[in-house]
């Protein structure tokens, strides 16, 4: 029988192995699409993740499908097709650029592309993953909605972010 050393390795507070061991990971769902709003997204995850040990991202790109387009017969012959196509030809150069970004800046990332309403995808999306936080952006105001005063205008847009706000367990940042 052989007996078990009681040495146990001992890492210094300096030891960039006892910071990343010590530190609580944080998990962020980005939720990017092809305005604006992303490369906000994608700088404030880089001037987020600055200086801390463990950061890991998500990366999720929603298409949704338009209820009101017909195909004149075609729903079901056609929708493996349909989808496909919005995956590779919207939802992949997005996905490939925000990641190329994150892992240029030292950013631990995985992408994901899904299909459908983005409320429940997002959601499901950050249950799955165990994210601490969801990012979205801030969707520009209307011209119409310009002139009222903010408070107002959270009231009167029916917008992602606020609907999130409303249903998600996690914490949400709107960055704007």
């Amino acid at each position: 029988m052989t007996e078990l050393s009681q040495e146990t390795p001992t890492f210094s507070n300096s030891s960039p192995v006892a910071r990343i061991r010590g530190a609580k990971c944080l998990r962020l769902l980005a939720v990017v699409d092809s305005t604006e709003s992303t490369n906000r997204i994608v700088d404030f995850i880089t001037a987020f993740s600055e200086g801390r040990a463990a950061t890991e991202a998500v990366v999720l790109n929603v298409q949704s499908k338009r209820l009101d387009a017909r195909l004149r017969g075609y729903q079901n012959f056609k929708k493996d097709e349909i989808d496909e196509r919005l995956i590779n030809e919207f939802a992949f150069p997005i996905l490939n650029s925000v990641t190329g970004r994150l892992e240029k800046a030292g950013i631990l990332c995985s992408s994901k592309a899904e299909i459908g309403d983005p409320v429940t995808t997002i959601l499901r999306c950050a249950a799955e993953n165990a994210c601490n936080v969801i990012l979205v952006g801030a969707q520009p105001s209307k011209g119409f909605d310009s002139w009222l005063p903010n408070t107002m205008r959270v009231w009167l847009r029916s917008d992602l972010a606020l609907r999130l706000i409303a249903l998600a367990p996690a914490s949400i940042v709107v960055v704007k």
